[in-house]
């Protein structure tokens, strides 16, 4: 069965250009009457101006060089034969009445309905589960409980100058308060309060967007997650150039089970002579870069661990184990089709070639509830089934 890529749809508007567009598939959340404090609506009104700042020219420069692919004899692996059909031609809605002029970008404008979803707006857009006091991102450690369980492949060692990867796109359902994440992390330095990390993916998040709908997402931290960073262009730190496409879209089309099979390629990667990490999106869309004055491990020196694979926010809801799904909310011994994959993977070595990752190793926080298969063939090269159900009766 083929599989296809997945156009991005999305309600934008142009820094310093206002657009008004109505998109068929797309329904903005509205929000029933919330009394709020005449206090609470002057906090309101002041956070939305410092988040929906006044419209900057976008930065008009491209990387000093692109990866390449190392040929198979290179690197010892077996050459393949990938016959999939090529990205499409994605256009969006809105571009029927319009596009952003020259040195505009498109941006989602922060809404009073967005920061009313939250407990604390000064947190809108952060990874708050993971921001407490003393509660690190620490995967490789099953036995810190901090809300969050993984099924990952990961490499170590490093330096890594960045990664590439396909990743299949799926809906999961998702429990009140929680989200489902399906990420490429580019780590640098040690798991402690000094990590860095650049993070990009799909996820489903109610609380940032609204919707359960799965979206394009991007992250980054340069002290693990206690002050900096947020997602997409929330606040000031990723530089984007692509006035097409913007993090914060709508994945669409989603992944049957059993039928048809989208996804779309991710590359990360870190510009040899500015050190700024490029990301760019279905190898043709160039969207943008985070500056290396960022951060301080992945400054200068390249990532020291890559992850891929998925993420679940566990909340406990009642003492149990939530049904929040990962992936296709499928296990991934039930394979292509029907549970949620990564394929293609790739890393990205000093010398800027595009190679096959080495010592691969996993990392499941609980197998019962979501797991990870590992796998290598001519047509998808490195590759692995990931997901789950969440709370069964395994599971509890």
């Amino acid at each position: 069965m083929p599989v296809r890529f997945l156009t991005l749809h999305s309600v934008v508007r142009c820094l310093m250009v206002v657009l008004t567009v109505m998109v068929t598939n797309i329904v903005e959340p509205v929000d029933g009457k919330v009394n709020i404090s005449g206090q609470q609506k002057q906090e309101i009104e002041f956070r939305l101006k410092q988040l929906n700042k006044q419209a900057l020219n976008s930065i008009e420069m491209t990387p000093s060089s692109y990866p390449h692919e190392v040929l198979a004899e290179e690197n010892n692996a077996p050459a393949p034969s990938n016959d999939e059909e090529q990205p499409e031609n994605i256009v969006h809605p809105w571009q029927l009445v319009g596009e952003c002029p020259g040195n505009t970008i498109p941006i989602k404008r922060i809404t009073k309905e967005d920061l009313l979803r939250v407990d604390d707006i000064m947190n809108y857009g952060k990874k708050l589960n993971i921001s407490r006091p003393h509660q690190f991102y620490q995967p490789t450690d099953t036995s810190v409980d901090n809300g969050h369980e993984y099924a990952i492949t990961y490499v170590n060692g490093g330096p890594y100058r960045g990664t590439k990867a396909q990743i299949n796109v799926w809906k999961p359902r998702i429990e009140a308060g929680e989200s489902s994440i399906s990420q490429i992390w580019i780590v640098g330095g040690k798991f402690g309060p000094g990590l860095n990390t650049i993070e990009a993916g799909s996820h489903v998040n109610p609380t940032l967007y609204g919707d359960d709908n799965p979206r394009f997402f991007i992250y980054w931290t340069k002290d693990n997650y206690q002050n900096t960073g947020c997602y997409n262009l929330i606040c000031p730190g990723f530089v984007q150039i692509n006035k097409r496409l913007t993090p914060g879209y709508l994945l669409t089309p989603i992944s049957t089970y059993n039928g048809s099979q989208f996804k779309f390629t991710v590359q990360i990667w870190k510009d040899p002579k500015t050190g700024n990490w490029w990301l760019q999106l279905n190898e043709q869309e160039l969207i943008g870069y985070w500056p290396k004055e960022l951060f301080t491990n992945l400054a200068d020196e390249g990532a020291s661990t890559i992850e891929w694979g998925g993420e679940v926010v566990n909340t406990k809801k009642d003492g149990q184990h939530t049904t929040t799904e990962m992936g296709s909310g499928h296990f991934p011994s039930e394979g292509f089709g029907k549970a949620s994959s990564f394929a293609l993977i790739k890393i990205i070595d000093m010398n800027n070639g595009i190679i096959d990752p080495v010592g691969v190793q996993t990392l499941v926080s609980r197998p019962t509830c979501y797991d990870i298969k590992t796998g290598y063939d001519k047509l998808y090269e490195v590759f692995f089934y990931y997901g789950g159900p969440g709370r069964n009766p395994e599971c509890l």
